[in-house]
């Protein structure tokens, strides 16, 4: 699918899609008030939405999708992790609106995973989740989520949707 699609204008530290990690904790910024910027990796002195545990170090990708993997065109998530074995689609959003603002993460995820499904894109080789992250100033494993259209995202993209702002690997 390609590269970043704002290499001339990206102020990334690393000016690529992706990223490999392999620390035991890192977290996910995504500046709202920087609506152009793709997500970053962050400290946890740094102002974050969300929190990864890599238990056994395992190398996982970070790709950032919106703001760089993809261009304008496309509604899509924040970014994808993925290790070996599972492969989470994230997108951020702020906690204000809740029922919209999560009907706008499930729109966007779902989007995303078309996108990668007409990229020959197989995810069934993995343990597959798309996670709704609202910001919030404690920790909050992902859990399934309560909306109603849980159920009919798993049936129609095979993919759990979660909600939450912490995810172990």
């Amino acid at each position: 699918m390609g590269e970043c699609k704002r290499i001339d204008t990206s102020v990334c530290l690393y000016k690529t899609s992706y990223e490999i990690i392999d620390k035991n904790f890192f977290f996910i910024a995504d500046n709202k008030s920087e609506p152009e910027e793709p997500v970053r990796v962050v400290s946890d002195n740094e102002n974050y939405q969300l929190r990864v545990q890599n238990r056994n170090r395992k190398s996982i990708c970070l790709i950032k999708t919106d703001n760089c993997l993809f261009g304008d065109d496309h509604k899509k998530s924040d970014c994808i992790l993925f290790s070996d074995d599972q492969f989470c689609l994230v997108e951020i959003s702020e906690s204000g609106q809740r029922n919209q603002k999560r009907n706008d993460a499930v729109e966007q995820l779902g989007s995303t995973i078309e996108i990668l499904k007409n990229n020959d894109i197989n995810l069934r080789q993995f343990q597959a989740r798309a996670i709704i992250c609202f910001k919030s100033g404690r920790t909050k494993p992902v859990q399934a989520s309560f909306n109603t259209q849980r159920a009919s995202f798993l049936k129609k993209y095979r993919v759990n949707l979660e909600e939450g702002n912490f995810i172990s690997f």
